[in-house]
């Protein structure tokens, strides 16, 4: 292992033991989620602050807010990396609200979306950037309307701020898709290969150039008894594309990454999936070599989220939605049948928990 990335673990390590120490009621992906925030942006993690803007965040959301659900660890890491925290959390409400119109349930991946749009402080451009998003949407949703769902937001808005035209995009996004399709077939899902399609339609260059890459990257870490298999792992390999060392160099790093956190508390057996520990050794050696910090800091949010998602440990968006399919707390079966009574009681729960936590700590 490189000393550089030896350094970005143990400052991983370090910034997930700070936050989990500090918010002792919160899910511990989460609090890796938000320990990676500080790392991307190559910054030890600071509770106190984050506690102080968990105070603002009350101060300016109402107690049932998409912003003080499954993304609240994520959206107060960034509040304490902001300079001005509370003129932060006004520019995401605002540009939220542009994100959000003409919708009627609260969407916490809009949240996020306004998030990554302010944390590239474009949120003067949020009327362009969301109409070449609708844009890009809309295509999609005409061209894949299963595949297409809310995790595709996040996706999407990053695809709006680059300087891509959108013909290129969409036409990149469909020549990556074709291709990996035909290259991993039956080893990873539609959904993977899309996502990972999206990712790869961020940057310029021959999509089957890049996306050859990924292949090869991927049957290195095959090799190396990695279980990638689809979903985020998956989708992270995008990350790694732009590198110039070799795959089985970039596989190399990326295990020894793995067998670091491995030992560390909070990723162990006990702790973390496998799968979620090596998707997290990807991201910290793509940021370790040299890959955009900006991008990979919001890739670590994006990916923890779908994590969540997948693992059905994510609260409910807002005390109605068991109504309609939650966006990102995916449930079971036994939660879709709950009564609003019975959601507004789990927040109140986590609120009234949260407040003890304040007053505790």
């Amino acid at each position: 292992m490189t000393e550089r990335l030896r350094n970005r673990c143990e400052l991983f390590e370090r910034n997930r033991s700070a936050v989990s120490g500090k918010f002792l009621f919160e899910n511990n992906l989460m609090c890796t989620a938000a320990g990676l925030i500080f790392t991307g942006a190559d910054r030890e993690a600071d509770p106190e602050r984050m506690k102080e803007c968990r105070r603002i965040l009350k101060q300016h959301t109402g107690v049932f807010s998409e912003y003080r659900d499954t993304i609240r660890l994520a959206l107060l890491s960034e509040m304490a990396l902001s300079e001005d925290p509370e003129q932060y959390i006004e520019d995401v409400k605002a540009v939220y609200r542009k994100i959000h119109k003409g919708h009627f349930k609260d969407n916490s991946y809009m949240v996020l979306a306004a998030m990554l749009i302010c944390d590239f402080g474009k949120q003067e451009h949020a009327d362009e950037i969301i109409e070449k998003y609708h844009e890009i949407m809309q295509s999609m949703e005409k061209q894949h309307p299963i595949l297409t769902d809310a995790e595709d937001i996040s996706y999407v808005i990053l695809l709006a701020l680059s300087d891509r035209p959108v013909d290129a995009i969409l036409s990149d996004m469909d020549a990556c898709a074709d291709y990996l399709k035909a290259a991993f077939k039956h080893k990873v899902g539609a959904d993977s290969i899309q996502g990972l399609s999206e990712f790869l339609a961020l940057t310029d260059g021959d999509a089957q150039e890049k996306c050859d890459r990924v292949i090869r990257l991927f049957e290195a870490l095959k090799e190396r008894k990695a279980d990638i298999g689809g979903g985020n792992v998956f989708i992270s390999l995008g990350t790694l594309t732009g590198m110039n060392e070799t795959a089985e160099d970039i596989a190399d790093e990326i295990m020894e990454a793995e067998a670091f956190l491995k030992n560390c508390k909070g990723f162990d057996e006990k702790s973390m999936d496998r799968k979620d520990r090596l998707m997290f050794a990807v991201l910290l050696a793509a940021a370790s070599c040299g890959t955009d910090a900006s991008m990979i800091n919001n890739t670590f949010i994006n990916s923890a989220l779908g994590i969540i998602r997948a693992k059905h440990i994510a609260a409910m968006i807002t005390v109605i939605s068991n109504v309609l399919p939650s966006v990102i707390g995916a449930v079971t079966s036994e939660d879709d049948t709950e009564t609003d009574s019975g959601e507004a009681e789990k927040q109140e729960k986590t609120e009234a928990e949260s407040d003890h936590a304040d007053a505790a700590e």
